[in-house]
């Protein structure tokens, strides 16, 4: 099931992007083989045997994709691209290389920096000295299908200019946005059915780039879902024979390019983010005097996709910590204390949850009576699993790993960090204190993995770590077994 993500702060909202499964090709053999770092400090690739699989050795080396290619390195720390039969596809070079795997294609994408003779208006002079720059640094970039061998961007463009990467935003199994491009996935080839897309939606739906007037379109139709739309902060609601205006509805310091309220002009009908996909209603049909008093003070309105509801919040300015209130409305105008939203969330933008909040995960018997709870993250992929930072008095914030279906602490929070490697297989990184070594833990079987602590460990299982001369190591471990690749 999609997850929705989202990004919500008073002073900004913006979205994060829906993460959405696109068709997965049958699995290439390479993509269990592991970087196996030798006694010469060297890698080669093996299979959970510890078998070799190719003949060569690298400098450097990562684990294949699911299509069949890795990055390696040499010792000059040149980059490249093989394939699972260890034949470059991309010979070693100083440009650096990005690898996004999309299951059935994969794009590189290489990048580098170089000085370029200017002409003379585009010198910088400086007037405080005789000193003239006369050059200026490029990128010279390049995005391309490895499996067709497809280009789809080559360019020279200014450093502080450039604007592109391999962030993805999949409509569904076969569309998906990239650098504001809509791409029909086809024939290992990427076809482009549309250019300036600003913001991809959940469902096929999008909105392209305007100034002002804006469209709402699915790819499975040629005419626009919702057209001439206009940004607004204000909603009236009628409630009896009064008008309630919702005044400063969803403000940001910076004015978003597509307005997180959008209105038709044809039909009056206001649409809110992230979906625009139902109309807010225009008149209240039930609700208490609370209720009412409560809706003359919100500033933030959500749509909750797939569902009927919207989420109306009331900024709490007498919490400590930035927080809401929350009222609930649904299609028809029906006021609402709470709703069932199990896979929805609104998150600030580093990823805190804001909600459901803390009061609606944590019953009072969770906290102490000296304990106050902090920043809140969900746990991608985990259904139910929240990380929350906990305050004992002066004490600096330390973490636990909470179950809301359970309603308990997995993991009481007595730690100095918990990294996610999986949230799916609920595997951690564990750290009890500051500057400490990492553990592996899963927390389906409540143990620890392995017996080995690291610096680092990453979510692909590289690690770092101090070897038996306490010189600095890196190699690469299995995080659900613990497992090191290393002779």
């Amino acid at each position: 099931m999609i997850k929705s993500l989202l990004v919500s702060i008073t002073a900004m909202l913006c979205m994060n992007a829906c993460a959405q499964e696109l068709t997965i090709i049958k699995k290439n053999a390479a993509v269990k083989w592991i970087p196996f770092q030798t006694k010469n400090k060297q890698f080669v690739y093996v299979d959970s045997a510890f078998n070799k699989k190719l003949p060569q050795q690298f400098h450097w080396a990562q684990p294949f994709t699911s299509t069949g290619y890795a990055l390696v390195a040499n010792e000059k720390d040149q980059m490249g691209i093989i394939n699972s039969q260890g034949e470059f596809i991309e010979n070693y070079s100083e440009a650096q290389v990005e690898l996004l795997d999309l299951g059935q294609l994969t794009l590189a994408m290489k990048r580098q920096e170089y000085d370029k003779n200017l002409p003379f208006w585009k010198w910088d002079w400086n007037i405080l000295s005789s000193y003239i720059k006369k050059t200026g640094t490029y990128v010279k970039l390049e995005i391309r299908v490895l499996e067709s061998n497809q280009v789809l961007l080559k360019k020279d463009i200014p450093y502080d200019e450039n604007e592109y990467n391999l962030v993805t935003y999949p409509l569904d199994a076969k569309h998906l946005v990239l650098n504001g491009n809509l791409y029909l996935i086809k024939d290992q080839r990427l076809k482009k059915i549309e250019g300036n897309i600003e913001m991809p939606l959940e469902n096929g739906r999008y909105i392209p780039a305007s100034t002002d007037r804006f469209t709402v379109h699915d790819i499975q139709s040629k005419k626009p879902l919702l057209s001439n739309l206009t940004g607004l902060d204000k909603i009236e609601l009628l409630w009896k024979n009064e008008t309630i205006l919702l005044d400063s509805v969803n403000q940001e310091r910076f004015t978003p390019i597509v307005p997180k309220l959008l209105k038709d002009h044809k039909t009056g009908s206001i649409y809110a983010f992230p979906q625009y996909d139902k109309a807010f209603p225009k008149q209240i049909k039930q609700a208490t005097a609370a209720q009412i008093a409560f809706l003359k003070e919100i500033s933030l309105v959500y749509s909750v996709t797939n569902s009927p509801y919207f989420i109306l919040g009331r900024f709490n300015y007498d919490h400590a910590v930035w927080a809401y209130d929350w009222l609930y409305i649904d299609k028809d105008g029906n006021l609402l204390n709470s709703i069932k939203a199990p896979n929805f969330y609104i998150l600030d933008q580093v990823g805190n949850l804001v909600w459901p909040d803390k009061l609606m995960l944590l019953p009072a018997n969770a906290i102490e009576k000296n304990w106050k709870t902090g920043k809140i993250k969900y746990v991608y992929s985990s259904e139910d699993l929240y990380l929350i930072d906990v305050k004992r008095g002066d004490l600096n914030p330390t973490k636990g790993l909470w179950n809301a279906a359970a309603k308990a602490w997995d993991i009481k929070p007595d730690l100095e960090h918990i990294e996610i490697l999986d949230g799916e297989r609920q595997i951690f990184a564990l750290q009890e204190h500051k500057d400490g070594l990492y553990t592996l833990y899963n927390n389906k079987t409540k143990q620890r993995i392995g017996d080995k602590s690291y610096i680092v460990i990453n979510p692909n299982g590289w690690i770092r770590c101090k070897n038996e001369f306490n010189q600095d190591d890196s190699y690469f471990i299995d995080i659900a077994t613990g497992k090191e690749y290393i002779e």
